[in-house]
């Protein structure tokens, strides 16, 4: 197991104020500068097992697509089908769509995912509460990474961590790795749901990691945790002791963001993931440990990504982690963890890189990781923003090395050649520097709509 640094001693600003408003880590002795520690919440949600919940009589809205990506329905309207039974497909690197549970086909229409600004084609199955499985074949186990690539393509494999990336066009750019990290830091607060799936599905997080390094050809496996999450550690350790396997289980650094794909690869490998350059590049592959778990279960027992495991959290009567089906409802689920006032509004994700929630009748995604409902306790409502008073600190937490109070005063001008100059690309948009402005201003989010502009008029 690689030995991280210990974090330095904390130097407290002047402030007593600002000192109980951030903890910045500097960069000397550490593995990945900059990074905040923050309240977790995660008590509120990790304390019972993943429950289900009853689908009958829903209209369970399965997306054809993220917004990016879509594929054409091979379903119509009136057809009954079977949960994982194929409804969408497209061109041979697509993602193809599956039945989240069994029902008849009411509509093909759009629907607002609920981690997405924009609505995407659905296919509308009226959930007959039977939760039917076609016939599960043994399948075909996959020799080589063109062949695990197709099929988890197939399968409607993505990443569950949040950037939905398709994970068989990950796998198929692997062949130069030699080292596989699989992220169990889910390093946001509140959110849970990866903590309960290692605790309680540890063997096949375990088994499929040691499957595909067989495949990949890859002999060192790593898997980051934060040390908040010491049930999961040790669930992971007893599989690995169980089947003999030489995955390693590592702790990663207790401050946000220990998850975000350069600071895991810094944190677990030592190499450096510059801006621009993608994992495979610097001989790595990197998964989440859902994502990991999803591809176990397409492996060994034949099953396509129908569902997925969502934190029910925040202001909430009945908080925990629920394993849904793909195109759930967020009414619904939210009427499961019975929230006790929504009048602050629902938020998709965790509180520092998650968003409002789209539309009231949005439906859960496969990048939909956690719901919470807010309150002034939890999110207390943020003072209208200052000025600028170049005080530095966003520079000292930014784990990416970046100028963000010149991101900002560039984006507030439009000036597109100054933000391609500091790297704003770069930017993981992390919120750690709007989180420990003095001044309140709302830095990520300029720079989230800053990156949208610029994609958008590089398509002009």
């Amino acid at each position: 197991m690689p030995q991280l640094a210990p974090p330095l001693p904390y130097s407290s600003p002047a402030s007593p104020w600002l000192q109980r408003l951030f903890k910045p880590f500097r960069r000397t002795g550490q593995r990945w500068r900059g990074g905040i520690k923050l309240a977790d919440h995660k008590a509120l949600s990790n304390q019972t097992p993943i429950q289900q919940i009853a689908v009958k009589g829903l209209r369970i809205a399965v997306p054809l697509g993220d917004g990016r990506r879509q594929v054409e329905p091979c379903v119509v309207a009136g057809q009954q089908v079977l949960k994982g039974e194929l409804i969408g497909r497209g061109e041979p690197m697509s993602l193809w769509a599956h039945a989240s549970t069994s029902g008849r086909v009411a509509a093909i229409e759009r629907a607002y995912p609920a981690d997405r600004d924009q609505p995407v084609p659905v296919v509308i199955i009226e959930a007959d509460g039977r939760d039917r499985w076609i016939e599960r074949q043994p399948v075909n186990t996959p020799q080589n990474a063109a062949e695990l690539a197709q099929f988890s393509l197939q399968m409607g494999l993505i990443g569950l961590g949040g950037a939905g990336f398709p994970t068989g066009i990950k796998i198929a750019g692997s062949q130069q790795s030699d080292l596989l990290l699989i992220n169990g830091a889910e390093c946001e607060p509140f959110v849970t749901c990866d903590d309960r799936l290692m605790r309680e599905r540890a063997d096949t997080i375990i088994a499929a990691a040691d499957y595909l390094s067989r495949v990949l050809e890859i002999a060192q496996v790593r898997i980051g945790v934060e040390p908040n999450k010491p049930e999961a550690l040790a669930a992971l350790n007893a599989a690995v002791a169980a089947t003999g396997s030489r995955v390693q289980i590592c702790r990663l650094p207790h401050r946000y963001p220990a998850g975000g794909q350069p600071m895991l690869v810094k944190s677990l490998s030592g190499r450096t993931l510059s801006p621009g350059m993608l994992p495979a590049e610097v001989g790595v592959m990197v998964l989440n440990v859902a994502t990991l778990h999803a591809l176990g279960r397409a492996v060994f027992h034949g099953e396509p990504l129908v569902s997925r495991v969502v934190t029910l959290t925040g202001d909430v009567d009945k908080p925990g982690n629920v394993e849904v089906p793909i195109g759930m409802p967020v009414p619904a689920l939210l009427a499961a963890a019975q929230p006790r006032d929504q009048q602050r509004g629902v938020q998709v994700g965790g509180p520092m890189m998650g968003r409002e929630l789209s539309h009231p009748n949005a439906v859960i995604s496969k990048t939909s990781s956690c719901l919470i409902v807010r309150c002034d306790d939890l999110f207390p409502p943020r003072p209208p923003a200052g000025d600028c008073i170049r005080c530095n600190r966003c520079v000292d937490v930014c784990p990416m090395a970046l100028q963000p109070l010149k991101l900002y005063a560039a984006s507030q001008r439009a000036d597109r050649i100054t933000l391609q100059q500091e790297q704003l690309a770069a930017c993981i948009e992390c919120g750690a520097c709007s989180h420990v402005c003095p001044s309140n201003l709302p830095l990520r989010d300029s720079f989230r709509d800053a990156k949208r502009e610029l994609l958008a008029g590089a398509r002009q």
